[in-house]
């Protein structure tokens, strides 16, 4: 869980964040995960002095990524009562529950780690998710997409975990399917309509036809028929 918070951090000069850095290295030996400046400056000032901000908002982003990656792994603990009881964690359908039992799951993961993993392990956190990550940013935030506004984190975090479940490489993307992904961030139902996909108006909810699980789920179809160039 340290990790998820580490890759929020978008400036680490800043005196919390530079305890916060020197904290994940010193007690759980976690080196800052962020390599490319370039990718580094766009996701600061994506954040620097917006509101939204403050708190973990900018981890939280990060770990929806995680989540649309792993929509189905998840859905499958919260669907386990025994699984929740474990974890100890309630879920009642919302979505705020759904991210504490992943988070939950990671933790138990930390410390049983002779057990086969349900979630994603932490090397492959660490070593391919993140760096997907990073690539998704320079590019998105720092070279198409400068004008997003950062109230889309949540849409371009379903994004980049989608594209990391369908393995998708946005290197060779187009300047015309960069330009899809960016309509689909600010207006994400008329593109959706564009390739033949709904996207749920989710409210606070996992499940269900409005829920954030089909929302991401909407997000993995709508990131395909870009890659495949369904939208140019």
């Amino acid at each position: 869980m340290a990790f998820v918070r580490l890759a929020g951090v978008y400036d680490p000069d800043r005196h919390s964040a530079k305890r916060f850095v020197q904290s994940a290295k010193t007690q759980f030996a976690l080196a800052f995960p962020w390599k490319s400046d370039t990718a580094l400056s766009a996701w600061r000032d994506w954040w620097e002095d917006k509101e939204i901000a403050r708190g973990q908002t900018p981890s939280e982003a990060f770990l929806w990524s995680l989540v649309s990656a792993q929509v189905d792994e998840l859905d499958s603990i919260l669907q386990n009562a025994a699984a929740l009881q474990k974890l100890n964690v309630r879920f009642n359908r919302a979505i705020d529950e759904a991210l504490d039992a992943y988070c939950a799951q990671l933790r138990w993961q930390d410390t049983n780690t002779s057990a086969p993993p349900p979630l994603m392990t932490f090397a492959e956190m660490r070593d391919k998710f993140f760096p997907h990550f990073e690539k998704w940013i320079d590019f998105l935030i720092g070279q198409k997409g400068t004008s997003l506004p950062v109230t889309k984190h949540r849409i371009v975090a379903s994004l980049i975990g989608a594209a990391y479940k369908k393995q998708i490489d946005i290197a060779g993307f187009t300047e015309q399917q960069w330009t899809n992904v960016v309509e689909f961030v600010r207006r994400p139902q008329d593109l959706a309509k564009k390739l033949g996909c709904e996207w749920p108006l989710s409210k606070g909810r996992w499940d269900g036809q409005r829920g954030y699980r089909a929302q991401m789920n909407a997000a993995h179809s709508i990131i395909a028929k870009i890659n495949a160039g369904d939208a140019s």
